[in-house]
């Protein structure tokens, strides 16, 4: 059995200790080409890129895929993917310097020609042209109908690199590593892009020309949008089936190259992208406007000192008092500027908006599997939903209202959990809001009946009545309940 050496375990430590101790050496690169791992010895060395721009693709939902698709099938796609978007990169001007799985790497370098921006830019559209009318086509005929989709994040800025791994026994486990924001935030905005989208930083954008931002009839292609990831929100421009028509031999209509990176989502779906987006659109304008305000106030500021000096003395008591009503103008508008960055604070507001769509999509997943659960995941689920409503503030009873009752009995009466079942109905009168509707007597009468519990179902209708003055709807049900055991006129109105 092979097993490390305690003497190669402290050569391990010495190693470590020596690149600790060791000051950083660390140069600007001047070449234009991309940095290979023999450009730089194993030693802390380290090259500075100042304009380098950073592209990652990747499968979406590749583990999904994997789940439904042979090991062997899954291999041959994982390597086709990473042999198209290296030969995209590479023709483009980049290089790849890194490939993990479905995920890869490509750095780009300003060159006498074209900038790094340019010919990332011109990568990712060949990348995405290159899945879905080469890839796609291919896979399907191939690979039993499987097809993939891919996102692509960029961005561009002052990168680090530096070698890392090393020789060994005849192998070279060596590689570069890009340390920085730039490859960072690159990877963060490729994890955060769409199928078929391109989603890039505003860094990117800003230095990305004039030809790639708009059609020949001078129509944006890109969309300014926001993503969240954690806890963090992330501002840049996508946009989706970008191709490269020169490459196709039917180049695609206008309308379907410059797609909107936002989706239309399916009936009922919550699209966390959208509510981000106008969230922070919406704070952006309500105080785009208070500072338009605030610009207005100071000009006429100025104004009344101009009147005053053109007018003289005899008017200054009335122009002061003018002024001093502008300043108390100017104050409000300042405060109303601080409130709402304190109190509208962009990540606080995404923050709850996240916590609202899992509350809800959390409904929505518990009541899709609600006849596929057993007992203890069925709780356990509802015992989660109560956790995530408390975190928007909701009470026990708007929670169990929002899951809807009959849900609960009705899984129960599918079970035979008879006493349980009753006991939900029981509950629901000491709970339901005004807005809330009773179980209806399809569940509540084949209950009662296997239980003989009418008496007691009369007695906590009676006190719900008393208490809470029901909607004529709630009565109505009661009424069809109590009918069905000859105990309608027994109900006080």
């Amino acid at each position: 059995m092979a097993m490390i050496s305690k003497a190669k375990y402290k050569e391990i430590e010495t190693r470590i200790e020596n690149i600790f101790s060791t000051e950083m050496e660390v140069e600007d690169f001047t070449g234009d080409t991309v940095p290979t791992p023999q450009d730089l010895p194993d030693k802390n060395k380290g090259l500075i890129i100042t304009n380098c721009t950073i592209l990652f693709v990747d499968i979406r939902s590749s583990t999904k895929l994997s789940d439904k698709t042979q090991a062997k099938n899954m291999a041959k796609i994982y390597r086709a993917f990473a042999r198209a978007m290296s030969m995209c990169i590479n023709e483009s001007g980049g290089r790849v310097r890194q490939i993990a799985g479905d995920r890869v790497m490509g750095v780009f370098v300003d060159d006498a020609d074209e900038s790094s921006v340019k010919k990332a830019m011109l990568a990712a559209q060949a990348i995405l042209t290159a899945v879905e009318h080469l890839f796609n086509p291919l896979c399907r005929t191939n690979i039993n109908g499987k097809e993939i989709g891919c996102g692509v994040g960029l961005d561009t800025g002052r990168v680090l690199t530096t070698s890392i791994g090393m020789r060994h026994r005849g192998e070279d486990s060596r590689d570069l590593v890009w340390t920085g924001k730039t490859a960072n935030v690159a990877s963060k905005h490729t994890d955060l892009a769409e199928a078929n989208e391109i989603f890039v930083t505003k860094r990117f954008y800003n230095k990305l020309p004039q030809s790639f931002k708009k059609t020949p009839d001078d129509k944006l292609i890109w969309e300014k949008i926001y993503r969240l990831k954690g806890d963090s929100v992330f501002e840049g421009y996508g946009v989706s089936a970008f191709y490269l028509d020169e490459l196709l031999e039917e180049p695609v209509k206008e309308s379907m190259s410059f797609t909107s990176s936002a989706t239309t989502p399916e009936a009922g779906a919550v699209n966390a992208s959208q509510i981000v987006t106008d969230i922070v659109q919406g704070v952006e304008t309500k105080i785009g406007d208070l500072l338009g305000n605030f610009e207005r106030i100071i000009q006429r500021e100025n104004n009344v000192w101009k009147k005053e000096q053109q007018l003289g003395r005899k008017m200054r008591e009335l122009h002061e008092r003018e002024e001093e009503l502008e300043r108390k103008e100017i104050g409000l508008l300042t405060k109303e500027i601080e409130l709402i960055t304190k109190e509208m604070v962009i990540p606080t507001i995404i923050k709850q908006k996240e916590k609202e769509m899992k509350y809800k999509l959390k409904i929505e997943n518990f009541r899709e599997r609600k006849t596929t659960m057993e007992p203890h995941h069925f709780w356990g689920e509802i015992a989660n939903i109560h956790k995530l409503g408390a975190q928007i503030d909701k009470t026990p009873e708007q929670v169990y209202s929002d899951i809807y009752v009959w849900f609960i009995v009705s899984y129960l009466k599918d079970r035979e959990e008879y006493e349980d079942a009753f006991g939900e109905i029981m509950r629901q009168f000491e709970i339901i809001e005004s807005s809330g509707l009773l179980v209806d007597s399809f569940w509540v009468t084949p209950i009662l009946k296997r239980l003989q519990k009418q008496q007691e179902y009369l007695e906590a209708a009676q006190n719900f009545i008393r208490l809470k003055n029901p909607t004529s709807e709630n009565m109505s049900r009661i009424r069809k309940i109590l009918s069905d055991f000859g105990l309608e006129d027994k109900i006080r109105y």
